[in-house]
C-alpha cells in the first residue's frame, strides 16, 4: 500500500520535512524516493507540484532547493475503501458520522449567527414539505444535516462529512436496499432544530442521538435479518 500512495500524499510529507527539518535543499532523488517508500515517478510528480506552488526550484545539475517556507498549504486524500458486500461498513461509518455531527451541533449552538439559524430552518421547512408531499426525503434530509455542519464554521469538518455521507448514500442502498433508510427519525428534526435555535447544546445532542440510535437499530435489524 505504501508504494501506491499518491503524489499529493508525498507533497504533504515533503512539506512536513521542509518545515520540521528546516532543509534548504531536498536530498537526491534516489535517496529521497527510498526514504519516502515511493517510485521515482511519483516523487518527480510531487516535486513538480511543489515547483508549481513556488515552494522549491529545481536547478539542472545542482538539485532541488527550497525557496519558500511560508504559508504552506497541505492537502489530504484519505484512501477509504468500502466493501459494498459488508453491511458492517454502514455501522462503522454511521459512528463516524455521529461523531462529526455531534461536534458540528456543539459548534453551531455556540457560533452560528441568527441569520444562519434562519438558513437552517429553511432547509428544515424544505424537508417538512417533502415529507408532507410524500416525496423522496434523501436530498432535503442531507441538506438539513449538511447545513448544521456548514454553520459550525469548521471547513475541515465539512470536508470530512461530505466524504462520509457520500459513502453512506451508497452503502445503505447496496447491499441492503434500504431506500427508506432514516425515515423513522424524521419527526425529530423539528425538535432538533428548535433546541439548536435555543442554543441548548445538551438537549440538541440528546435529540440528535435519538435520531442516530433509531438509524443504528434499523441497520442492525437489516444485518441480522438479511445476512445470516
Amino acid at each position: 500500500m505504501r508504494n501506491q500512495r499518491t503524489a499529493i500524499a508525498i507533497v504533504n510529507e515533503l512539506k512536513k520535512m521542509i518545515v520540521e527539518d528546516k532543509i534548504k535543499k531536498l536530498p537526491g532523488e534516489p535517496q529521497l524516493a527510498e526514504k519516502l517508500g515511493v517510485s521515482r515517478t511519483v516523487l518527480r510528480e510531487a516535486i513538480k507540484i511543489l515547483e508549481y506552488e513556488g515552494i522549491v526550484k529545481s536547478r539542472r545539475g545542482s538539485g532541488t532547493y527550497v525557496i519558500n517556507k511560508k504559508g504552506l498549504k497541505i492537502s489530504f486524500s484519505v484512501p477509504i475503501e468500502i466493501n459494498t458486500d459488508n453491511p458492517k461498513n454502514i455501522i462503522d461509518l454511521l459512528e463516524v458520522r455521529r461523531s462529526l455531527e455531534e461536534r458540528a451541533i456543539i459548534l453551531a449552538v455556540e457560533t452560528a449567527t441568527d441569520v444562519e439559524i434562519g438558513d437552517l430552518e429553511e432547509k428544515l421547512i424544505a424537508l417538512e414539505d417533502t415529507i408532507n408531499e410524500k416525496g423522496n426525503t434523501s436530498v432535503p434530509d442531507y441538506e438539513f444535516h449538511k447545513k448544521i455542519v456548514e454553520i459550525s464554521h469548521n471547513i475541515f469538518l465539512l470536508d470530512v462529512y461530505d466524504v462520509v455521507f457520500s459513502a453512506l448514500e451508497i452503502l445503505w442502498k447496496s447491499p441492503l436496499g434500504m431506500e427508506s433508510f432514516g425515515d423513522k427519525g424524521l419527526k425529530y428534526h423539528r425538535p432538533l432544530f428548535e433546541e439548536i435555535k435555543k442554543r441548548n447544546r445538551k438537549k440538541a445532542l440528546s435529540i440528535y442521538n435519538k435520531i442516530m440510535d433509531i438509524d443504528m437499530r434499523d441497520i442492525r435489524f437489516y444485518i441480522k435479518r438479511y445476512t445470516f
